[in-house]
């Protein structure tokens, strides 16, 4: 209409000045200016939008465009990744060519004669807020995909990265059906060599070797305080989340089937949800008992750290043994570390739980501990020691 208007003005305009007809364009001009009010109320704060965000996408641009000129080669993968960038009419550096044609036509605003001038003759406001539209209704389409191929090469490119910084790192083997291990009867869901938490430096690191066997096959860990269970499950998290995100693995091999991964880690209470520590870890271990339970062709691979540690000894034993005894009866295998030396019992009675443990020695008057993992049921503890070492009064056993 504001359009229509500014064409009526400049025709009555030009009559008026031929003395064709009176100037009636003073007239057209009000209601033009009345009607051009209205109707650019939202153009303002489009056009102060557009603005705000032509660097940020300038900068996205910058990297897309990179991707656009990239040679690929033989990388097909990487090339199929990148399609949205390399191919048809909407790349990223034709789109936002065309966004910065369109906010350069609003930059006469800097020159506040010059817009007057210009609007009062057509709305130019008004087609600038309408070729904004256009584009972010084009741009809401095409960035969101953008953005989702940027985020997979950042991860690949930080995975790439991990590879490249540790050279002795190895890529893990994932087969469909797990493979046979020698010795076993069972697929072996997982079985590692010599394997390490990426965090912990290498001088300090000590790797291990581990195997787990088919569905329903438990590792029982116990071992004394500080010597290594905890940090032992997450080495084993955290190189599966590397093995599943395509990324190398600390390790000098890592075979394993797909399977769904489970931790309770570091469970916290909440004050403001009125939450406690063992009402946290009985909630996380209900939704691992349902993740057990729901129909899936991948089994659920768990890692339970200090099992019912917020309770007391006779119900944390007496839960943990029925716990347990329902987990090797479902679609999953995994491990669970435990101070509660009664419990290695269980593997006597169910097959599917095997025993291992970790050990400490003290040598000078100091607690060492080798972080290996071993075979069996743990034959120490330690937290007597550590309590007569630190010169707390220890009552002898009765």
């Amino acid at each position: 209409m504001t359009g229509a208007l500014a064409l009526l003005n400049i025709v009555l305009l030009v009559l008026g000045l031929a003395r064709v007809i009176p100037m009636l364009c003073f007239g057209s001009f009000v209601i033009y200016v009345a009607v051009y009010a209205w109707s650019a109320r939202g153009a303002n704060t489009l056009i102060k939008a557009a603005n705000t965000i032509l660097d940020p996408l300038r900068n996205l641009g910058t990297v897309l465009g990179y991707l656009e000129k990239y040679r690929y080669g033989r990388n097909e993968g990487l090339h199929a990744l990148c399609t949205p960038f390399v191919t048809g009419a909407h790349r990223p550096s034709a789109e936002l060519r065309r966004l910065t044609w369109v906010v350069a036509g609003a930059s006469i605003r800097g020159n506040p004669f010059l817009w007057i001038l210009v609007n009062a003759v057509v709305p130019w406001d008004l087609f600038i807020a309408y070729l904004l539209e256009r584009r972010k209704r084009a741009l809401a389409q095409m960035v969101p995909q953008w953005l989702d191929v940027w985020y997979e090469l950042e991860a690949l490119c930080a995975l790439a990265n991990l590879a490249y910084l540790n050279p002795a790192y190895t890529f893990p083997c994932i087969v469909a059906d797990g493979g046979a291990g020698e010795g076993q009867t069972a697929p072996a869901l997982l079985e590692v060599r010599a394997l390490g938490h990426p965090l912990i430096p290498e001088a300090d690191r000590v790797c291990n070797d581990f195997a787990i066997a088919g569905r329903g096959k438990l590792a029982l860990i116990t071992g004394s305080n500080m010597s290594g269970k905890s940090t032992f499950l997450r080495t084993l998290g955290i190189n599966l989340c590397l093995a599943y995100a395509g990324g190398p693995v600390n390790a000098q091999s890592l075979r394993t089937a797909p399977v769904r991964l489970f931790t309770v880690i570091r469970v916290t209470d909440s004050v403001s949800e009125g939450i406690s520590y063992f009402y946290a870890e009985v909630k996380r271990l209900k939704t691992l008992l349902e993740a057990l339970e729901a129909e899936h062709p991948a089994p659920v691979f768990y890692l339970i750290d200090e099992i019912f540690k917020g309770t007391n000894n006779r119900e944390r034993l007496i839960g943990s043994r029925s716990y347990i005894r329902t987990l090797v009866r479902h679609n999953g295998l995994g491990a669970l570390s435990t101070h509660d030396l009664e419990l290695v019992s269980l593997a006597d009675e169910i097959p599917q739980i095997k025993n291992y443990h970790f050990t400490e020695s003290v040598a000078d008057g100091r607690m060492h501990f080798d972080y290996t993992l071993r075979p069996g049921p743990s034959p120490t503890t330690n937290a007597l020691k550590i309590m007569r070492m630190e010169g707390l009064p220890v009552e002898p056993p009765a």
